[in-house]
């Protein structure tokens, strides 16, 4: 008798609801009082572990097709009730699961595939197991920090070159993105306050020029609809990293530049990739047809990004007001955003539903 499989759709509300306290401990941090007393000193380990990671994380086990490799998110999402309650400790430990469950699945890939974009995955993962880890037995999240950015940034270049892997690119350049990825690694593994950071800058400044010149965004501009989307956001994204790269490898003028530097490539760059994927990646999470795609979603991306530009002008200006608007406009993008994104799966689903001529009843 074969067993039942676990639906992915299940799990993303681990995803999505750790999206939301992340957003309301984000808003306290901004100096905006929110009801999340218990988990409001853990904005970066909700945002990056307890949602990002638990997405990646079901994104890969659908490949495998298996209730088994659906523990993985599941690990990694229960850090979520964790951090509600207030237990810290088992939280970031399910975090350091979570990031070894992806380890060994990218490591399975790469030794079925052999493709040169999952070493960047595997060594993305490692990244973040070692900062998961150094959270998980420090509790400073300063440690961390380089180590997440490792991690996302290895893991979204990986998958634009699986993803661009049939453009014509030679080996010089190749080995230039390569040499550039050295850079953001070596910038990783030094004390991040010290040498580590303009090098990590400098590192991010060559990737976000090569993405610019080679990625196949912008080919994407030339077609309608979904693809022209996507193009526009990537861009958008590469654009933001530079921005981020820049500000670590510039000397810090007041007492907010890191979390100019810091936001430009978690809300812009790292969102502006979430913006550009969704539509494309979440049908194959779900196991269903179709592209996810409606117009409005330009509406909250572009929200973010000017809200990110606002947050921006303020920490320049040390402006801890406009601050709090510019949360707030984030807050509205990012849920705004993927609430679109389920109507639009949920739209999608009736239509199919329909044609296959299927009676409510």
């Amino acid at each position: 008798m074969e067993s039942t499989r676990i639906p992915p759709i299940a799990l993303l509300p681990f995803a999505l609801l750790a999206l939301v306290l992340g957003i309301l401990t984000g808003l306290v941090r901004l100096g905006y009082p929110m009801p999340v007393a218990e988990a409001v000193g853990q904005h970066g380990a909700l945002m990056i572990g307890s949602f990002l990671t638990t997405l990646i994380l079901l994104e890969r086990a659908v490949v495998f097709k298996t209730n088994g490799a659906l523990l993985a998110p599941l690990l990694n999402g229960l850090s979520l009730p964790a951090f509600w309650l207030g237990a810290t400790e088992l939280a970031q430990g399910l975090l350091v699961a979570g990031a070894l469950s992806m380890v060994l699945m990218t490591y399975l890939f790469l030794v079925r595939h052999r493709h040169s974009y999952y070493y960047l995955l595997l060594a993305g993962s490692i990244c973040l197991a070692v900062g998961n880890s150094l959270l998980f037995r420090n509790g400073f999240y300063p440690l961390a920090v380089p180590w997440w950015i490792g991690f996302l940034l290895f893991t979204i270049v990986g998958e634009r070159l699986e993803l661009s892997r049939f453009l014509p690119l030679t080996t010089g350049q190749r080995a230039l993105l390569w040499a550039l990825l050295a850079l953001v690694g070596l910038g990783i593994g030094q004390p991040f306050h010290g040498a580590g950071q303009p090098v990590l800058g400098a590192g991010m400044l060559g990737v976000a020029l090569w993405l610019l010149r080679f990625d196949m965004a912008l080919k994407s501009l030339r077609k309608p609809g979904q693809a022209r989307y996507s193009g526009v956001w990537l861009l958008m994204g590469y654009g933001w990293l530079f921005l981020s790269g820049l500000l670590f490898l510039l000397p810090v003028r007041n007492a907010f530049w890191y979390d100019a530097a810091l936001h430009s490539f978690f809300l812009g760059f790292v969102f502006s990739m979430i913006f550009a994927h969704a539509p494309i990646i979440l049908p194959g999470v779900l196991g269903q047809g179709g592209v996810f795609y409606h117009p409005l979603l330009y509406a909250w991306a572009g929200l973010n990004s000017v809200s990110l530009g606002l947050r921006l002008l303020a920490d320049w200006q040390a402006l801890p007001d406009w601050r709090v608007v510019s949360g707030f406009g984030q807050a509205a993008a990012l849920l705004g955003f993927f609430a679109t994104m389920a109507l639009t799966v949920t739209g999608l689903n009736r239509l199919s539903f329909r044609k296959k001529g299927y009676s409510r009843g």
